[in-house]
């Protein structure tokens, strides 16, 4: 079973990495490398959002840091067990269409750029209810993205993605635990 999900895993990265490949993909993608340029929008929404509420301010002005905070933490948590390496380490990196950055040589799984995406997703699903779908287009193409430019295997992204959402949702069901003690006691 292991060695069928490996293959599986294997079969898929090399599909997107290197059967998906064209110059749209190839000039956008690694755009997203970096968080830099993408994290921009979800900073001015929330710091928006933190101005716009009348209540619940201190909760949105915690929320986000805190949970990227746990995320990335527990991600490179993760990652120091040095449990992967990147695909264009490997036996197979002559194959790999590497676009990305060469840092962490071996320390693939799981992705903090998938943990990142998720666990905003799930913030800012929570906090912005309407356009919920945007935030896991962005979520999406940002995991994609990881493996198109072949730094993560989709295990890495499956992974952190799943990372990213059960630490999101527990912080945000530990603040509504919180919100609903003040309730009581006040």
């Amino acid at each position: 079973m292991y060695n069928f999900l490996l293959s599986l895993d294997y079969n898929i990265f090399f599909f997107i990495n290197g059967n998906l490949s064209n110059p749209l993909f190839d000039w956008f993608m690694p755009m997203l490398d970096k968080p830099g340029p993408y994290l921009l929008p979800f900073i001015l929404l929330w710091i928006y959002l933190i101005f716009k509420t009348k209540t619940r301010k201190l909760f949105i002005l915690l929320l986000v840091p805190l949970t990227i905070l746990c995320v990335d933490q527990s991600g490179l948590a993760i990652k120091k067990l040095e449990m992967r390496a990147r695909p264009w380490v490997g036996q197979e990196s002559g194959m790999v269409n590497h676009l990305g950055g060469s840092g962490g040589k071996h320390k693939s799984f799981p992705s903090n750029h998938a943990a990142n995406a998720a666990a905003l997703a799930v913030i800012f699903s929570f906090l912005v209810r309407k356009p919920r779908y945007i935030f896991w287009v962005f979520a999406t193409i940002v995991m994609f993205s990881r493996i198109y430019i072949g730094v993560h295997y989709p295990a890495d992204i499956i992974a952190g993605g799943l990372l990213g959402f059960v630490i999101s949702k527990l912080i945000i069901f530990a603040f509504e635990k919180i919100k609903l003690l003040n309730k009581k006691g006040g």
